[in-house]
């Protein structure tokens, strides 16, 4: 299962930048997934009232607090 397909099952219409790159979803549910450009670490902002959340190390480890915030909010 590719990432694409594993976030659209917490919610549907994620697409990426580029391989590897950005992650985005304008829809309920979704957010943006990046990567800080001057301190290289990963960031989570939610389409919803939750809180951002940043400092990850990868681009996995951001993609997984995002599964599981959204687990805990679901």
């Amino acid at each position: 299962m590719s990432v694409i397909d594993a976030l659209n099952t917490i919610s549907q219409g994620w697409s990426e930048s580029r391989s590897g790159g950005m992650l985005v979803n304008p829809n309920a549910g979704g957010g943006i997934i990046d990567v800080a450009i001057v301190s290289g670490e990963w960031f989570i902002i939610f389409n919803d009232d939750r809180e951002a959340m940043e400092g990850f190390d990868t681009r996995d480890d951001a993609i997984e607090a995002f599964a599981i915030a959204s687990r805990v909010e679901a």
